[in-house]
């Protein structure tokens, strides 16, 4: 597999997707908390925080079992997918599986972007020997659950008050996708 990628969007723009680098930190941050319509909510435990943060953590990151996965134009970042090893490869039962998590700023939305980053971090997925794909969306992402849904994952189940903003709680799907 060819670790950058590039394709042209549905709306012609050339987009490059690639393995983030600690240079990425900032665009990465910015991506996560752009604002959304659908009010989606993106956990930063891991890194995100802040850039220096961030750049700890993409250093420090097991590339063999995580992929940090941006989308560019030119130098800008405008979508990050993380597929990390679930449960940091400490549990034979779930060795291999990868947790998927997806963002995109809303003006590069609708344009295949999403699409494209599912179908690289499958290939990379498999590559690396992972036998299960998941993701959880938040119910306010109404975008998503289709995207998922044409990359082959499936709807497995729901937590209806996986977390709380405010005095809102906010219910969570989650979807598979099997690599065998």
């Amino acid at each position: 597999m060819e670790t950058i990628r590039k394709f042209s969007a549905k709306n012609g723009m050339e987009i490059i997707l690639r393995p983030a680098s600690p240079d990425d930190s900032s665009g990465i941050i910015k991506t996560l908390k752009s604002p959304a319509p659908e009010r989606s909510y993106v956990l930063t435990e891991h890194g995100g925080k802040s850039v220096q943060s961030e750049r700890n953590y993409l250093k420090s990151l097991n590339t063999e079992k995580n992929l940090l996965l941006v989308a560019t134009t030119g130098s800008e970042v405008i979508g990050t997918l993380a597929a990390l090893q679930a449960d940091e490869g400490r549990r034979p039962e779930s060795f291999n599986i990868a947790h998927i998590g997806l963002h995109i700023m809303e003006s590069y939305r609708g344009f295949g972007i999403g699409s494209q980053m599912l179908e690289y971090s499958i290939e990379w997925a498999r590559e690396h020997g992972f036998k299960i794909v998941d993701a959880c969306i938040f119910t306010t992402n109404t975008i998503a659950p289709n995207i998922f849904k044409k990359a082959g994952f499936a709807e497995e189940g729901s937590k209806t008050r996986k977390v709380r903003f405010g005095k809102e709680c906010i219910a969570e799907v989650s979807v598979v996708k099997c690599l065998d």
